[in-house]
């Protein structure tokens, strides 16, 4: 997808950090947008500033990426609005630290919900219907540096196991809809400067008491964390080159080449028996 003017795109999670670094990229392009959040005046001003600054259109709604009900209405405004969408940012995601033994049941629940059964839903409602819309299509999925192995900045297990996970799906995604022009970018990045430390903020009731703030990880974020516009700038290069993988941080070749090499000596051990 190399020209991108008048495109249309819907961005969960499209409000702040990421998400919105990736909305000021593809406004730049002239790409028209809607972005979600849970909070509609966020959206609201969000979309605001970028149309003001770029001379798009764009809409903020409130939505949960984690509610069937919500996406679809999302995907229904969408084209009634646009009367298209060209690309699905399916970016809305939380993050809890901690070891096995410190998490709940409560922190699997939100944090999967979101991360996951959000990404599934959302390209379940949009692919159903760029099918129907007959078009190109491109969709970004935001993973992270755990999608391909671990992070030397913590320990996130359920974090982990849900970035694995939409590996899995873009790569599934990406296989069975491309004979019907729809491509697929995993958008992994590593730490980035966002509130994402401060997430407790928007766990709703049923999943239990919000912690406080972690100011480790704030810290952590705001030292280390690449500046989301430029993670923004690197995923939309990556759409309109067509690339499946975007890394962000050079310190992810390690991990690639980590897991690569264990996964090879594996498979030697394996000619053993086999050869």
């Amino acid at each position: 997808m190399k020209d991108l003017r008048d495109k249309v795109a819907v961005i969960t999670g499209g409000n702040s950090g990421i998400g919105l670094g990736v909305a000021r990229a593809l406004a730049a392009e002239g790409v028209h947008l809607m972005l979600t959040g849970l909070h509609a005046d966020k959206s609201e001003r969000a979309a605001g500033m970028l149309a003001a600054e770029y001379g798009i259109r764009a809409i903020g709604v409130g939505s949960d990426a984690s509610k069937r009900e919500d996406v679809e209405a999302l995907a229904d405004r969408a084209f009634k609005e646009f009367g298209q969408v060209d690309m699905l940012v399916a970016n809305a995601g939380v993050g809890i630290r901690g070891q096995m033994h410190s998490i709940s049941d409560n922190d699997w629940d939100w944090l999967m919900g979101v991360n996951v059964r959000g990404v599934y839903l959302a390209c379940s409602a949009f692919i159903t219907r760029f099918l129907g819309q007959g078009k190109p299509a491109h969709i970004v999925i935001t993973g992270s540096e755990q999608s391909v192995g671990m992070t030397p900045y913590g320990s996130m297990p359920i974090y982990a196991a849900s970035k694995h996970a939409l590996l899995g799906l873009a790569d599934a995604v990406r296989a069975d809809y491309a004979s019907n022009d729809i491509s697929v970018t995993l958008l992994c990045p590593g730490p980035v400067a966002t509130d994402i430390w401060d997430i407790e903020r928007d766990r709703p009731a049923q999943y239990g008491e919000r912690a406080a703030s972690n100011e480790e990880s704030k810290k952590l974020i705001m030292d280390l964390g690449m500046d989301a516009d430029l993670v923004g700038r690197m995923a939309v290069e990556g759409v309109k080159a067509g690339d499946f993988y975007v890394f962000t941080h050079e310190y992810i070749r390690d991990l690639v080449e980590g897991r690569y090499k264990e996964m090879i000596a594996a498979l030697d051990k394996t000619d053993a028996f086999t050869g």
